[in-house]
C-alpha cells in the first residue's frame, strides 16, 4: 500500500508559479510522487498529453534532481490518494466492515468473529508479504541479500497474535506495516471500540489532519515557549502564492499591530503583513533548496502602514506530515 500525491494541471501550474528557475517542462499535465510505510517517497512517475489526448508516460529523470527535490516537497499540495493492491483493498474491506458491539448480549460471541475476521485480513498480509519478499529475492544478485531475505521471508510471523514490534523492520522493508499495525491495533480493541473509519487518515501521512499545527502544540511546555517568547514566532503553509498563517506567537502579533482574528488562515501577502518582492522570492527558494536560512533581511508591513525592518531566521517543518515554513523575526533598528 502507498500513500500517493497527485499534482494535477491546476497543482503543477501553482508549482511552475513558484518555482520559475525550475523549468518544469509544460507538456507534463500529471506527476504522481509515491510515499513508503515511513513516509518517505519512494518513486515519482508523470504522465504528458498525447496527440489524441490518451496520457503517455514521461521519464521524470529529466527533470533534474533539484526539480524532483523541490516536487516532493510540494506534495502535500496535491490530492491524497492511496494505491492499494486488490489483495491489500480487500483487506481494506474486512477492516470497514469488523462488527461493532453495541451492547446487550452475544458480546463474546461478536469478539470471537471480530478476532477471526482480523486473522482473516492478516493472512491475506501475510500472502503479499511472502510475494514481495519473493520478487525482490528474484532481483538480488549479491549471495548474502538473497540469504538475507530468504531467512526474514521464512520469519514472517504465522499469526497476528505473534506479531511485535520487532517485526517491523520485516514489514516496513515491503511497505505494509502501516496495514500491519492498523489490523494489529484492531485486534488489540474491544469490540465496541469503533477505530476504522479514520483508516485513510492514518495510511495517508500528508492529509490534512485538522489545524496544522496541533501536532507541534499538543505538549504543553512547547506551547508555552511559543505564546509567552518575547521573539517573533510564525508557522505558515509553503509556497508564494499559496502561504497562510497557520500559527504566530503574541510577539508576532504585537510586531505587526494585528490581532489574530484579523490575519488567521489569510494568506501571508494579500493580509498586507508580508511584502511580496523579489528578496522574498529569493527566500521561499532558499527553503525549497536548503530547507531554511538565516538572518535574511526583509521588511513586513505594521498595521498603519509603515515597514518594519527585520531580520528573519526560518526553516521548512514537518508537522503531522506537511510542510510548514516556520520563521522568527527580529525587529532591526529603523536607524
Amino acid at each position: 500500500m502507498y500513500a500517493v500525491a497527485i499534482l494535477d494541471e491546476n497543482a503543477l501550474a501553482a508549482f511552475r508559479r513558484e518555482h520559475p528557475w525550475l523549468d518544469l517542462a509544460e507538456d507534463v499535465q500529471e506527476i504522481s510522487i509515491y510515499f513508503d510505510d515511513n513516509g518517505g517517497p519512494t518513486r515519482l512517475t508523470a504522465h504528458a498529453g498525447g496527440q489524441d489526448g490518451t496520457p503517455t508516460p514521461v521519464d521524470a529523470g529529466r527533470f533534474g534532481l533539484e526539480a524532483i527535490l523541490a516536487l516532493i516537497r510540494f506534495a502535500p499540495q496535491g490530492r491524497p490518494a492511496v494505491e492499494d493492491c486488490p489483495e491489500e483493498a480487500e483487506v481494506r474491506t474486512i477492516l470497514e466492515t469488523l462488527p461493532i458491539s453495541r451492547g446487550g448480549a452475544g458480546t463474546e460471541e461478536l469478539e470471537r468473529e471480530r478476532a477471526a475476521r482480523l486473522e482473516d485480513a492478516y493472512q491475506i498480509v501475510r500472502q503479499i508479504a511472502a510475494a514481495k519478499f519473493t520478487d525482490l529475492l528474484k532481483s538480488a544478485t549479491d549471495m548474502r541479500e538473497r540469504e538475507r531475505l530468504q531467512d526474514t521471508a521464512a520469519h514472517i510471523p504465522e499469526t497476528l497474535a505473534s506479531v511485535d514490534d520487532r517485526h517491523k523492520p520485516m514489514f516496513l522493508e515491503v511497505d505494509l506495516w502501516r496495514l500491519v499495525a492498523v489490523i494489529r491495533d484492531e485486534f488489540s480493541l474491544p469490540a465496541d471500540y469503533e477505530m476504522t473509519p479514520s483508516i485513510d487518515d492514518d495510511l495517508l501521512g500528508f492529509a490534512d489532519k485538522g489545524p496544522a499545527a496541533a501536532p507541534v502544540m499538543s505538549d504543553p511546555v512547547i506551547q508555552a515557549l511559543f505564546d509567552l517568547s518575547p521573539v517573533a514566532f510564525s508557522i505558515s503553509s509553503t509556497g508564494e502564492k499559496n502561504s497562510r498563517y497557520v500559527r504566530v506567537n503574541q510577539a508576532y502579533l504585537d510586531l505587526v499591530g494585528k490581532t489574530w482574528d484579523e490575519i488567521q488562515n489569510s494568506e501571508m501577502v494579500s493580509s498586507g503583513v508580508v511584502v511580496g518582492s523579489d528578496a522574498r522570492t529569493r527566500r521561499l527558494m532558499l527553503l525549497d533548496r536548503h530547507g531554511g536560512y538565516t538572518d535574511e533581511l526583509a521588511e513586513i508591513r505594521g498595521a498603519s502602514g509603515e515597514m518594519i525592518p527585520v531580520q528573519i531566521s526560518a526553516r521548512r517543518l514537518s508537522l503531522g506530515g506537511q510542510l510548514y515554513d516556520f520563521e522568527v523575526l527580529t525587529r532591526l533598528s529603523d536607524s
